[in-house]
């Protein structure tokens, strides 16, 4: 089995027949501000699992890609596959990482809407006019229902009280220099009686969050201000984010300053992220190019420290090698790293049965040339059914975390994705 893809760009007839919300109808996504990829049907998905389980997809990924396109019609180029990607946070995680392989790929950029059709490379494609009414029947049909969810919390790996108690046992372990940084986390599994509706659950995660990836792999949603990694031919892109205030707490530019942009607290934990970013970065890069200082990245639930960071890479690296160094960041994870690691591992999974599987761990797409696009996994959750949503968020724990205060920040991490949430029509 080998696959290969062959794209065309839309024509104002063929874009005035798209439906509106588009993201809702995609099995796949990674897109902001109505621009990006979305993936429709499926035409082929593989797992992996444990500490290779980058180079096992970047293996598998590149067997399957192996063969080129058969002859085309004179309205179709020739095109690079693609697959949609998510991966554990965690190598030690039970939770299997996913590639999804759709049969279309909608992208939209400032320049025109492309549409790729990918195919085993044993058959020939049709014409555009084919492949256009193909991809039209693609699409499922559904609702345009937008009611805000009814939901209440079900269950949780780790309570409010749960959460609170690991911080102040990360803080002492802070103190006796087990390490400097720690990222915690806890779950809410929210209920909804009449069951979620997923497609308006996405386009109103799009619609209320157009500064953000929004993405969407297998039973993985959310939106994620945060990109971990990007490569587009010799050259990578990353931003950072670490350090948060509630936009409930700062509410004028003198409160936004004390809490973050001159908050020692903050500027210390934005800044080892930053630092270790670098670190990992480094051996693939012949330059690196980080902003002189943080700037204050504006969201709708809260205020982050970011910063951008771009690197020319030394050779044709596949974007899966650089997310395999790098994933996870300090951001999420803490430092020193192996030390941080072992730590949330020990407090999230084996005290409170916490196993953050594909949360903050890397979700984005490639293509067959080793090009992509990757954020971490935030501001967001997992669908377990139709009735049941897990969402998670977390925080950097540093030396002077207060408890409550770091649980009031998880708060304002989950409000976008609660605010998101749709359910079905009775």
């Amino acid at each position: 089995m080998s696959f290969t893809a062959a794209a065309f760009s839309l024509t104002d007839a063929q874009l005035a027949q798209l439906p509106d919300g588009l993201i809702g109808k995609a099995t796949c996504a990674f897109a902001r501000n109505r621009r990006g990829k979305l993936g429709f049907g499926e035409r082929y998905r593989f797992t992996t699992s444990g500490p290779q389980r980058f180079a096992q997809a970047r293996d598998r990924w590149s067997e399957l890609t192996a063969s080129a396109a058969t002859s085309l019609h004179q309205d179709l180029t020739a095109s690079s596959p693609l697959c949609f990607a998510a991966f554990t946070f965690d190598a030690r995680s039970a939770v299997e990482s996913l590639m999804v392989v759709p049969k279309f790929v909608l992208d939209r950029t400032a320049e025109a809407v492309r549409l790729a059709y990918i195919y085993e490379a044993t058959e020939q494609a049709p014409d555009t006019s084919t492949l256009f009414q193909m991809f039209l029947a693609e699409l499922p049909e559904e609702s345009g229902n937008n009611i805000p969810a009814t939901f209440c919390n079900d269950a949780a790996y780790m309570s409010e009280d749960d959460f609170q108690q690991v911080v102040g046992e990360a803080v002492q372990r802070i103190n006796q220099e087990e390490f400097s940084k720690v990222v915690l986390a806890r779950d809410e599994r929210v209920h909804a009686p009449a069951g979620f509706h997923i497609p308006a659950t996405m386009r109103a995660l799009a619609n209320d969050n157009p500064t953000a990836w929004t993405y969407k792999v297998g039973p993985l949603i959310g939106s994620t201000p945060e990109l971990l990694i990007a490569r587009k031919d010799n050259d990578a892109k990353a931003r950072v984010l670490a350090g948060t205030v509630d936009r409930n707490v700062a509410v004028n530019d003198d409160l936004i300053a004390e809490q973050l942009s001159k908050n020692p607290k903050q500027i210390f934990e934005h800044q080892a992220a930053v630092d270790s970013l670098v670190e990992k970065l480094s051996p693939f890069a012949t330059a690196l190019h980080v902003s002189a200082k943080p700037f204050v990245l504006s969201l709708p639930n809260v205020y982050h420290l970011a910063t951008d960071v771009s690197a020319e890479l030394t050779a044709s690296t596949s974007v899966l090698d650089l997310v395999a160094e790098i994933n996870p960041t300090a951001a999420v994870g803490g430092t020193p790293r192996r030390a941080a690691l072992d730590a949330i591992w020990q407090l999230e999974a084996e005290q409170h049965g916490m196993d953050r599987g594909l949360y903050a761990g890397a979700v984005g797409w490639l293509n067959a040339s080793g090009h992509g696009e990757f954020g971490i996994a935030l501001r967001g959750s997992v669908i377990e059914d139709e009735h049941h949503v897990r969402i998670y968020a977390g925080c950097g724990i540093v030396d002077g975390s207060d408890a409550a205060a770091e649980l009031a920040e998880t708060n304002a991490k989950m409000r976008p994705m609660k605010k998101a949430l749709r359910m079905s029509a009775n």
